[in-house]
């Protein structure tokens, strides 16, 4: 059995979102559901595969592993006052 270690991501740091789905976020619907977003932060640039869903204000992403869909961690998604998206992990 193999197994590989996720990249390492700053907890609760803002990574900005450029890509969801390979287009720019526009909505936060564009979260909804089976996804792949690209964030970029601190860490350098991490494509995300996993599920999003609404709570609230803001949205739960669930990343999960490529393959079998194991989970790796949780992100909260939010847009901010300027209209940028960025995720945090919780």
């Amino acid at each position: 059995m193999t197994s590989t270690t996720p990249e390492m991501i700053i907890s609760g740091v803002a990574y900005t979102v450029v890509e969801t789905d390979g287009h720019p976020p526009t909505a936060m619907a564009d979260f909804h559901g089976t996804a792949r977003l690209v964030v970029d932060g601190p860490t350098g640039r991490h494509e995300l595969l996993g599920e999003g869903a609404l709570v609230d204000d803001s949205l739960r992403f669930h990343q999960k592993t490529a393959g079998d869909g194991k989970d790796v961690r949780t992100w909260c998604v939010h847009q901010d006052e300027d209209g940028a998206f960025r995720a945090e992990t919780t």
